[in-house]
């Protein structure tokens, strides 16, 4: 019973989150090419939940994202490519764009990333929210 509310809770998230989802392309570094996918950024109001993932467009392995949006579009996105955090995006999301600084978990790189927004069709969108779904899934056994 319990996997079956589980199950039934994700579909739901996944398809309530997935008509806010938002797909964003840019850069790491101003060299590395990158793939945004971001649930609930229309909010904004003080300090709202943020989830997606991200890959770089050379791989196919997605990082889970899990942060924060206030009103002022100041955004917070913690990326988790193992169990532990590997590094933290601090930015600004205005109009359509996210510009701002990535620092890696040891805080022994910064580099500024900039992405822009772009449209994401159906098939996007769901494979987008799979990750999400997927990576939480997978981190959740640690």
């Amino acid at each position: 019973m319990k996997f079956l509310s589980t199950i039934i809770f994700l579909c739901f998230a996944t398809s309530a989150f997935s008509q806010t989802g938002k797909m964003f392309k840019g850069t790491i570094n101003n060299t590395n090419k990158v793939t945004l996918y971001l649930q609930n950024t229309d909010q904004g109001t003080h300090a709202d939940r943020i989830l997606g993932v991200y890959k770089y467009d050379n791989q196919q392995q997605y990082i889970l994202l899990n942060g924060y949006l206030n009103d002022k579009g100041n955004i917070v996105l913690v990326e988790q490519a193992s169990p532990n955090f590997s590094g933290v995006f601090f930015g600004t999301l205005k109009a359509n764009e996210i510009k701002g600084k990535w620092i890696s978990a040891d805080q022994t790189k910064t580099y500024p990333f900039q992405l822009q927004e772009i449209k994401a069709n159906a098939s996007q969108k769901e494979l987008f929210d799979k990750a999400i779904v997927n990576k939480a899934n997978e981190f959740s056994n640690y």
